[in-house]
Parts: C-alpha cells; sequence; structure tokens
C-alpha cells in the first residue's frame, strides 16, 4: 500500500473518531444529569483498579522492575507522555492519527517539550475508556507466558519472593485504600439505617424469638460497629442450622436481651436468601427525594407535602413509624386521619387518606395467611388489573409465554369487579383463587363476576381468562391472571368462614351469606361488623345472616377479652413516601476514624470470603451474587442520590476486590502468586506452553463466569 493510501486511511479513520466525538458531545449535551453520574460511576470503578494496579506499580518500581507503561483506562490512548534524552515526550491519539507509523512511539501526534534530561523507562497514558488502569512490566503478562531475557530489570528475573511481593501489592493497596475511604467518610460523617426494627414479619424466626418493633441491636455475631444492612448480611452468610446471635436493647427493659436465630428463606423471597424476618425502620417524615411530577400527584391524591412530619394518627399521638403502621392496620375503616406538621405553617394539617383492605398477611413459612374477621372472609375485589405496557412485562410477555401477560388489552376483567365464582368454585377465598388458577395454568378458565355497569347498577358476568405462571429463577413462580385483589369489604357478604389453628371454631355461616345484624344491630358493610365485634370484646354476642333465597339464620359469637382474631389490615390506598430512618455515624477523631475505617474493612472482606466458602459449600446459591450489571446499577443509583454514599460503596468494592484478586484462579493475581509458589516449590517455573495454556483456560473461564453474572443481574433485575 502506498503512502497516499495510508495517509488518506489515517484521514479518514480520524474523521470518523471526530464525527464520533460530535455526536458523543450532543449526546451529552441531551442527557447532562445522566452523563454525569455514569462519568462519576466509571471515574470511581477506575480509581479503584487504578488503586489496584499503582499497587503493582509502585512495587515494581522500587525493586528495580522495567515498567513499560502506566495507564489510567484503557486503549485507545489518548495521551502518553514520557521522560526521554531530548525533554519530554507528549504522544497524542498516537492509535487514531498516523497509527501505521513504523516506530509506536511516532504514532499519533508527537511533540517534546521541557530540558534534557535522563530518560525514563515508564510512558504514563491516559487511556479513553475510563474503567480502571494496567501496568505493563518486563517479562510479566496476565495472558500467557512471556519471552526469556537476559535483562535483569525484567519481572521473570527477579527473585520469587520479589515477584509475589510485586503482585500482592495491587491486593494490599486495595485493602488499605478501604481503610483510607471508610477512615474519611466516617471522620466527616456519614448517615446510615440503624439497627433498629421498623417491623417483624409474621412466623418469622425473629416474630418465633419475641423480637418486637422499636427494637435496637447494639451487637451481631459479637461485633458492636453495627448498622441495618449488618443485619441481613449475618442471616445470609450464616450457614443452615447457624445460630445468628443478636444483643438487644428495648424500651423499658433496663438488661439488653439476647436472641440466638437461625435464619431461613421467606417463602415468598423471588431469590433464595436466608433471613431472620426484620424490616427496617422508617421516620414519620415524607420523603423529599421526588420528582417534582411524583410530588405533584402526591400532593393532588392526598394533600400531603414533602417534609411533612405526621404527629397523629385518628387523634392518637406517635413518635415512632412503627406506630403509625400498627395504627394504620388496624384502623379498618374507609379512612384514616392524619394530624401532619408542616414547614412554614403554625398549625398542625389535618389529612384524611383512604383505606384499603388486602386478602392477605405475609407470613415468612408459608407466604401468605388468607385475612379474616373472626373466621369470616370477605370476598375479593379486584383492586387494579396489571397491564402489560409496563417494558419489563411486555419483555417478559416476548421472552416467555408463560410469564404474566394479559390478552389483547385484556379488558375482561376491570377494576372494581367482585369475584363470584372461578372455574368451579363459588366464591373463593384468596386461597382458593390461587389454587384454582394454578390448576388452569395455560388453560381457559371461567371467571363470573359482579360489576357495575355504566348507571351504576350490579350486573353479573362472565368472563375467560388464561392464566400464566410467572418467570423465577427456579421456575416455581405463582400462576395468575394479572390482577391484585382486594377484599370486598363494602359489602357485608362472606365468602367462607374457615379454620384457623389455634383459634376459634369456624362460625358455621354459609357461603355467599349476607350479615345482617351483630348483637342486634343492624350492619351494612364489613367495616360495621368489625365495629361491632370490637365494642363487645369479651362478650357472647349474635350474628345473624340471610340468603338471596330469603334463607336467615344466626350463629353465636364468643369473643375474648384481649383479642378479637381479627387479621383483616387496612393500608393507605395511596402514594405516601417515607423517609428511611437514617443516624449519623461519625468518629470523635482521627484515631477512632482509623479503627471505625479498619473495622468496615475487615467486616467487608470477611464477609466476602464467608460468601466465597458459602457458594462453594452450597450453603448460598449463586443466584444471590451480583455481576458488573448489578454493580454498575446500584452504583449509578447510589451516586445520583448521594456521592458520601457511593465512596461509601467504593469502600466496599475495593475490599471485595482485595479478596477476589487473590483466589486462585488463572490471570487474576491469586492464580500468578500460585504459579509462582509452583516455580519455588520445583525449582524452575513451568514451561511456556503450560503457562500459555492455564492462561487461556483462565481467560475463558473468567470471561464465562462474567457472561453468566451479566446474565444472572438480568435475570435478577426482571424479578425486582
Amino acid at each position: 500500500m502506498g503512502t497516499k493510501s495510508k495517509k488518506l486511511r489515517n484521514w479518514i479513520h480520524l474523521i470518523i473518531w471526530i464525527l464520533a466525538a460530535i455526536f458523543a458531545v450532543h449526546l451529552i449535551s441531551e442527557n447532562l444529569r445522566t452523563t454525569f453520574y455514569i462519568l462519576i460511576v466509571a471515574l470511581g470503578f477506575g480509581a479503584v483498579i487504578m488503586i489496584h494496579e499503582f499497587g503493582h506499580f509502585i512495587v515494581a518500581k522500587v525493586s528495580g522492575i522495567k515498567v513499560d507503561a502506566f495507564s489510567i483506562g484503557f486503549p485507545p490512548v489518548l495521551i502518553g507522555v514520557q521522560r526521554i534524552e531530548d525533554g519530554i515526550r507528549i504522544r497524542i491519539l498516537p492509535t487514531l492519527v498516523n497509527k501505521n507509523a513504523e516506530k509506536p512511539e511516532e504514532g499519533g501526534i508527537v511533540f517534546t517539550v521541557g530540558k534534557k534530561g535522563k530518560a525514563s523507562d515508564t510512558e504514563y497514558r491516559v487511556g479513553l475508556i475510563p474503567f480502571g488502569g494496567f501496568v505493563a512490566m518486563m517479562g510479566q503478562s496476565d495472558s500467557g507466558a512471556v519471552e526469556e531475557t537476559d535483562d535483569p530489570r525484567s519481572f521473570t528475573n527477579k527473585p520469587i519472593m520479589i515477584r509475589i511481593a510485586v503482585v500482592a501489592a495491587g491486593v494490599i493497596f486495595n485493602a488499605i485504600s478501604a481503610v483510607v475511604i471508610f477512615m474519611a467518610v466516617f471522620l466527616v460523617g456519614l448517615e446510615l439505617a440503624p439497627a433498629e426494627v421498623g417491623g417483624v414479619v409474621a412466623n418469622s424466626p425473629a416474630e418465633i424469638a419475641g423480637m418486637q418493633p422499636g427494637d435496637r441491636i447494639v451487637e451481631v455475631d459479637g461485633e458492636r460497629f453495627v448498622d441495618f444492612m449488618s443485619l441481613p448480611m449475618a442471616a445470609a452468610l450464616s450457614a443452615k442450622g447457624e445460630e445468628v446471635n443478636l444483643i438487644v436493647e428495648r424500651e423499658g427493659v433496663d438488661e439488653p436481651l439476647e436472641f440466638n436465630l437461625v435464619a431461613k428463606v421467606h417463602k415468598r423471597s423471588p431469590i433464595p436468601v436466608r433471613a431472620i424476618g426484620i424490616q427496617q425502620a422508617s421516620t414519620l417524615r415524607i420523603t423529599d427525594q421526588l420528582s417534582e411530577e411524583d410530588a405533584k400527584l402526591m400532593y393532588e391524591s392526598t394533600g400531603l407535602k414533602a417534609g411533612d412530619i405526621v404527629k397523629a394518627v385518628n387523634g392518637v399521638k406517635v413518635e415512632k413509624a412503627w406506630q403509625l403502621n400498627e395504627l394504620v392496620e388496624s384502623t379498618l375503616d374507609h379512612k384514616v386521619h392524619l394530624n401532619v406538621k408542616r414547614q412554614g405553617v403554625a398549625e398542625n394539617v389535618s389529612i384524611e387518606l383512604p383505606l384499603m383492605v388486602m386478602p392477605d398477611n405475609s407470613n415468612f413459612e408459608t407466604g401468605f395467611d388468607v385475612a379474616h374477621v373472626h373466621t369470616m372472609v370477605p370476598r375479593l375485589k379486584i383492586y387494579d388489573v396489571v397491564r402489560a405496557t409496563k417494558k419489563k412485562q411486555k419483555f417478559l410477555k416476548w421472552w416467555r409465554k408463560t410469564a404474566l401477560k394479559e390478552n389483547e388489552g385484556d379488558l375482561k376483567l376491570k377494576v372494581g369487579d367482585i369475584i363470584l365464582k372461578i372455574g368451579e368454585v363459588e366464591n373463593p377465598t384468596y386461597t382458593e383463587l390461587r389454587e384454582v388458577t394454578k390448576e388452569h395454568k395455560d388453560k381457559e378458565m371461567v371467571i363470573r363476576v359482579l360489576r357495575e355497569d355504566k348507571a351504576g347498577v350490579e350486573q353479573e358476568t362472565e368472563v375467560i381468562v388464561t392464566p400464566r405462571q410467572m418467570f423465577t429463577r427456579n421456575g416455581d413462580g405463582p400462576v395468575n391472571i394479572g390482577i391484585i385483589p382486594e377484599l370486598d369489604v363494602e359489602h357485608a357478604i362472606v365468602a367462607k368462614t374457615i379454620d384457623l389453628e389455634n383459634g376459634p371454631s369456624r362460625l358455621a355461616i354459609p357461603s355467599g351469606a349476607t350479615i345482617v345484624a351483630v348483637d342486634g344491630e343492624k350492619v351494612s358493610d364489613f367495616y360495621d361488623v368489625i365495629r361491632v365485634i370490637r365494642h363487645n370484646r369479651g362478650q357472647r354476642i349474635s350474628v345473624d345472616y340471610r340468603m338471596d333465597d330469603q334463607e336467615a339464620g344466626s350463629v353465636v359469637l364468643d369473643i375474648p377479652s384481649q383479642y378479637d382474631f381479627i387479621t383483616t389490615k387496612t393500608q393507605i390506598d395511596a402514594f405516601v413516601p417515607f423517609d428511611q430512618l437514617r443516624e449519623l455515624y461519625k468518629a470523635s477523631g482521627p484515631i477512632e476514624a482509623v479503627g471505625m475505617g479498619f473495622k468496615k474493612t475487615k467486616m467487608f472482606i470477611v464477609q466476602t470470603v464467608m460468601t466465597l466458602k458459602r457458594l462453594f459449600s452450597g450453603a448460598v446459591s449463586p443466584t444471590t451474587l451480583s455481576g458488573p450489571l448489578g454493580i454498575v446499577t446500584a452504583s449509578y443509583s447510589i451516586a445520583s442520590q448521594s456521592m458520601a454514599y457511593y465512596i461509601y460503596f467504593l469502600g466496599l468494592i475495593s475490599s471485595c476486590i482485595a479478596v477476589m484478586n487473590l483466589l486462585p484462579l488463572p490471570i487474576v493475581d491469586g492464580g500468578v502468586i500460585v504459579l509462582l509458589i509452583v516455580e519455588k516449590i520445583k525449582g524452575s517455573p513451568l514451561s511456556q506452553k503450560v503457562q500459555g495454556i492455564i492462561s487461556y483456560v483462565g481467560l475463558v473461564f473468567i470471561l464465562g463466569l462474567f457472561g453468566w453474572l451479566l446474565w444472572n443481574d438480568f435475570l435478577n433485575m426482571l424479578l425486582q
């Protein structure tokens, strides 16, 4: 190829890159905020990897090993700087302009500045891809064996202990950087979720052990420097059957309480992670971390504003979020009244919010319990129809036909429909709805509903739907028809009465019967039924009913004085986001900050080691791991919310990288150290052929693992 052709191709190549750069600048200008956080994430991860590589670099330099290049970022090279005898040589875009130069140092735009001096072996580069960096040493390669040389500056010609020190330096620097990051974070102070119990899941290890909302965990498995994340991590990393030891402080109790819990997998958990059934605590303050659109929507639908603080629920003062939750759940009425303190307003503001009643309550062991009123279960009503307009559901519909989907707009079932019959079951409970739906997987199923027409008159209508199975990792997802049910408490009609374990006998009321009176008082809906039952605790009362054919009857109801056996709960039927509870974790001075930095680094390193150990033993499922996609997604989310949290997160990542790089796998540092130890024992290195095979096998393994982790991240994101 002639000189003119080479120049023409180089210019074409440069023009393409310039056009690409112009397009990138335009794209960035249209998405400045997103681009900023993407850049922050890239630089953050780049810094963590660069620190790792700097460890290799500095120890190699001190050891007299020739370092050809130290690069921040990966090729193509944007700029390269190296001290030569004539001065400081600067190369700009060496692989993009004049890339066919006979000598590599002549590629790109090259010029020299400064005075003459002693030449340096190392070129310092900045790469276009800002995800980390690398060190190029003479006689060392991550992709296989290198050619032998007599140069004493070669990596291969240095004593084995020096080579091990060079390789291990990256890991050591990652650990040191993690300590420094955490030290700086805690010296400034960081708000973290404290280890306070916001709620306890029914029938969970925590509830069975007697833990309560408001409990403060001060020690987890002997460690007293804890925040809320210490709890799920300890549970997830515990071996099957192994106890998690908690020391708890409880208001009103003088001495700390000790709990030893055996973590288990929640029945409804989409990812098999062991837990103890403790929920994070919230505050009584409406979050201000809302978009303008969401804030407007919340105000229009509820009257609440960002920054509002709830002071009372139905006239009862509250100081903790769990108190608010309990009062709302036990309200069992159409609406709940909140008294809120609003910034800039002298008097508290009264807010009235609508309530809804879900058909089940979460149960750690069984997944759910059917909600009832002293064994009486109201009919089911359609609260919402899950339409296939969401991107995730559209993709699932395309990707797997058995995933949740709807047919042709699926206007067959509508919000407000009352379910009268599903398959052959009249007035189904939530359990029966699930069972019958499961039996009709991928088969047509008839549903009879009661629906209001345009005039407000209720008419019975039959529709045909085809239940589909939702996607899960284990293929055991629920079969459903794309609806979210609630209880029809607007009518006093009993769908079924059910048997209770360790409870009263079921009331002998026929399915479909209408409750007309309780204790002689007329009732029009289940709210009235609940009100009268609660008013008569410790009494024996009558419950009168009638059927559509005018058949009437009455049953006797004995109500305990302490507990009325009402498991039906209400929740706010509106978008009301509360702030998560945060507390400032701050060192009193530099010495304590160093200690906190060491403790956090040690904790994350130990957690990483234990995770790997549990993975190999089968105690932790590999599907729970986060790969590059999950980590980057989490990083973007954290960075866009708080730079302080993102820096803290980088400390976590740096701790994990320190461990992962020590794994005895080819290509990573741990694998190189293993080969060096083999060389020490054997008295000579493995042949170049064997080293090459090991390196390429390791590369295939790493790439395969990388691909699997990406796929795993993708699936886990679908399940969120």
